[in-house]
């Protein structure tokens, strides 16, 4: 212990005892003889040797080579900025990933997050769903683990009065904010006195609606707004922090037991069987989620001796953390994969790139190098002190990384349309910074630290492959951002052959209202007919599935996937098919059925369907006529592989109605929705386009995140090969010089600058094309139906790419021409 306490002290003083040492060793040499002088050594060497007797030695050498490092990089800015421009981005924008990931995660701003757990009921083929008003009421009465349950659930399609647009509301149990802590902007949030019986109906505004519907006026507090054309008063508006815990953000809130108050439909907290609502515990101080999960399961076993109809025979409940992030889809899933791919590719880029900048950086101080080894520098020594210096780049890239995170990553939010989550910098976001920063540097910096030391013809072949890997990047991204862009534009222009954007749907939502089958089949035919009255409708039909949205029926038969329709005979005129062969089932034909010409190809390529048995599920069909495709499924499947059955009785709770009208599209909303309003049941009323606009809208965003991706990697290879050829100009300045002098032409001495570099880009372009073509088959197959792998994408990736490397070869090009060719033979 007294050993480093005497080390650590001669450390801090250091520059003292290195001060003394000097003036000792200069006073020893002049006492001693002048002819013996001479053989006293090298008095800097003798220093350094006795100072590494006082230990700490490493220490020291790392602050002198940090020095230096600082020095050097502050006496070349153009490189020092554009290696930390490359860097940045390059760690910004995974870093602005992780933001989002941790977003998404900690999106939940409510009390003591850490004891909210969220209740999933777990069925025997292991789907996770949600629950019944009274089974979660049980729950909440028997459980020992749990200090509150709450409940939360959605009415769809909310009309508010005054708006064309419908919302969702959410409905939730009086104990709903006060468990979860939420204090109210203006006003006060919902209790357990809203949720009993005969209590008035009220709600709470989200704070997002507020400002848009009601431009943020307080004074809509205590006032009445209408919701499906019924009174409600609003009491609170909740904070913009909170968008509730399912669905955000949310608009309105209501208390659950208004759902029968705003549908007609009071089933919801009387059924089992309705299972609509998520289940929400406090789980209580030192109990944890296995001892949870085991007294639920005993629950569950008595709620099924009371309820055997309701309840599986293996269910259980899971109980998980609030915060955990929901299970995407598996298409979703694959995409963001992907999409974690392409983010890791331009690090990856900006990594070749940085590894160019410092391998040019390191090969011009070259005479230097030789010099220090020369005079007995050890070549260890050197290459710690090059790592030094790319450490302290990437520590200083770190930090503008954190800002370009964060920008990046508010940039995404906007894109995504999801402004409620929030942008948090915390240690995990810096430690990954830090580890990102450490691995670009020690990844792509060791090896031109090597060779900046050992020198040789090596460093021209680690030039061209680092450009190769950046021009393989970047057109990987170019060329999906076309096929994303392109498949967008083309799909909808070409295979759908209906008039979508004049068709305007109808959703009475019959089972929502309590219809029978025979009352909705008759409802249904009433409002048809009222709206076939309506100036400006061309046709009216009857459809249980809408074209070009989400609600879909499918059935597999034969290994194929059968897109499943009820219908009138109407929907033909209506949707534009074509009647190919055969004929369209009529009213004395339950059995019968139309198929698209897809779905005969796939089913009986060589032979004709009609007259064909053809069983679905349980039920024996007979093919009757074959139409054209109508490409009504395009988004989820490249052909129309449509089959169409006669609407009946057991279809009409699902049933909606299409509307054409061509000389008035969209400007008729309002008066449909009053034509089809029925006994004071006001329907979901929205044009097909509004369906389609929202169904492309996640297609459009990851094509607007893909091509963002795009132009960062063509934007760090630009900057790449900008350096690079600058470098190369100045580096071949002398060579250039006398070419021009002995007369060569422009085009011969461009060619001698960039021919190097042509096998280069030539082999980076041909992967970048092979994985791109890979990417895109895969993208085809898994997520994007519609996807189309044609040529103009490709062409256009590559022509854009060709045009900004161009851009980026035309400066030093200009400068190279330029080379006086008496100063350049002068030039060193």
């Amino acid at each position: 212990m007294r050993k480093f306490f005497r080390r650590l002290s001669a450390f801090l003083q250091r520059r003292r005892l290195r001060q003394e040492l000097a003036e000792e060793m200069a006073a020893h040499r002049e006492m001693m003889p002048p002819d013996r002088q001479r053989n006293f050594g090298n008095t800097l060497r003798l220093q350094e040797e006795a100072a590494d007797e006082w230990g700490w030695t490493i220490v020291e050498q790392f602050r002198q080579d940090a020095v230096y490092g600082m020095r050097s990089l502050l006496r070349s800015p153009g490189f020092t900025l554009t290696a930390l421009a490359v860097l940045a981005i390059g760690i910004g924008v995974n870093l602005a990933e992780i933001h989002l990931l941790q977003a998404q995660r900690h999106r939940i701003h409510v009390r003591d997050i850490d004891s909210l757990t969220q209740l999933l009921r777990v069925t025997t083929d292991g789907a996770r769903g949600s629950f019944s008003v009274p089974a979660i009421e049980f729950y909440g009465r028997y459980n020992t683990t749990f200090s509150s349950v709450i409940a939360e659930t959605r009415v769809q399609g909310v009309f508010q009065a005054g708006d064309s647009d419908r919302l969702h509301c959410g409905l939730v149990s009086g104990n709903y904010f006060r468990e979860l802590g939420i204090t109210p902007l203006y006003g006060r949030m919902l209790d357990g006195e809203d949720e009993k019986a005969g209590s008035p109906p009220v709600a709470v505004l989200g704070h997002a609606y507020w400002q848009s519907r009601f431009g943020g006026d307080p004074s809509i507090v205590q006032k009445m707004i209408r919701l499906n054309d019924k009174p409600v008063q609003v009491v609170g508006i909740a904070p913009p922090e909170f968008g509730g815990l399912i669905d955000l953000p949310t608009p309105v809130w209501m208390p659950i037991s208004q759902y029968g108050y705003l549908t007609r439909d009071s089933s919801l907290m009387t059924d089992y069987a309705t299972r609509r609502t998520s289940m929400f515990g406090r789980i209580k101080p030192g109990v944890s989620l296995e001892v949870a999960e085991a007294e639920l399961r005993s629950l569950t076993g008595s709620l099924r001796n009371v309820q055997p109809r309701y309840v599986d025979r293996n269910e259980w409940i899971k109980v998980q953390p609030a915060d955990t992030t929901p299970n995407p889809p598996p298409g979703a899933l694959l995409f963001f994969t992907i999409c974690i791919l392409l983010i890791l590719l331009v690090l990856f880029s900006a990594c070749a790139n940085l590894g160019n900048m410092l391998l040019a950086r390191g090969l011009a101080p070259h005479r230097e190098i030789e010099i220090r080894l020369a005079i007995g520098a050890g070549r260890w020594r050197l290459i710690r002190q090059l790592m030094t210096e790319n450490l302290l780049l990437a520590l200083l890239a770190s930090i503008a990384a954190l800002f370009v995170g964060r920008w990046t990553a508010r940039i995404l939010l906007l894109i995504i349309n999801a402004p409620h989550l929030q942008i948090v910098t915390d240690w995990k976001i810096v430690l990954a910074c830090a580890a990102l920063g450490l691995a670009a540097t020690l990844g792509f910096g060791l090896a031109p630290a090597f060779q900046a030391v050992k020198g040789g013809a090596r460093a021209g072949r680690i030039r061209k492959i680092l450009v190769s890997v950046q021009v393989a990047v970047s057109c990987v991204l170019l060329i999906l951002s076309s096929l994303f862009t392109r498949g967008i534009e083309q799909s909808f222009r070409t295979d759908v052959r209906f008039d979508y954007a004049a068709i305007t749907v109808v959703n009475p939502e019959f089972y929502l209202h309590g219809y029978s089958p025979a009352q909705a089949r008759q409802a249904a035919l009433e409002i048809a007919a009222s709206l076939r009255q309506l100036p400006g409708i061309d046709s009216v039909t009857i459809s249980s599935f809408p074209p070009l949205t989400r609600r879909l029926w499918l059935e597999h038969v034969s290994g194929q996937d059968l897109y499943m329709n009820a219908v009138d005979t109407s929907y033909f005129p209506l949707m534009r098919l074509p009647l190919l062969q055969g004929h369209i089932f009529g009213p004395g034909e339950p059995d019968a059925i139309v198929i698209s010409e897809s779905a005969a190809r796939r089913l009986w390529s060589n032979e004709s369907p009609l007259g064909k048995d053809f069983v679905i599920g349980e039920r024996k069909w007979i093919v009757t006529g074959i139409v054209k495709d109508s490409g009504a499924n395009i988004i989820n499947h490249p052909e129309s592989v449509e089959v169409y059955t006669p609407i009946a009785d057991k279809d009409a709770a699902l049933a909606m109605i299409l509307v054409h009208a061509a000389r008035n599209r969209g400007s008729s909303v309002g008066a449909i929705r009053s034509a089809a309003t029925l006994s004071g049941m006001i329907p979901q009323v929205d044009t097909l386009q509004s369906f389609i606009d929202a169904r492309v809208d996640t297609i459009e965003k990851a094509v607007t995140v893909v091509a963002s991706l795009g132009a960062i990697a063509s934007l760090l290879a630009v900057i790449g090969i900008f350096g690079l050829l600058s470098f190369t100009v100045a580096q071949r300045t002398r060579e250039i010089g006398v070419r021009l002098a002995l007369g060569a032409r422009t085009f011969h001495v461009l060619r001698a600058m960039l021919g190097d570099y042509t096998l280069s880009f030539g082999i980076g372009a041909t992967f970048g094309i092979a994985v791109a073509v890979a990417a895109g088959t895969f993208l085809r197959n898994m997520i994007f139906n519609f996807l189309p792998l044609d040529l103009v994408s490709f062409a256009a990736g590559l022509l854009l790419f060709a045009a900004l490397t161009l851009a980026a070869a035309l400066l030093p090009a200009w400068r190279a021409l330029r080379i006086d060719p008496a100063s350049a033979l002068r030039y060193e």
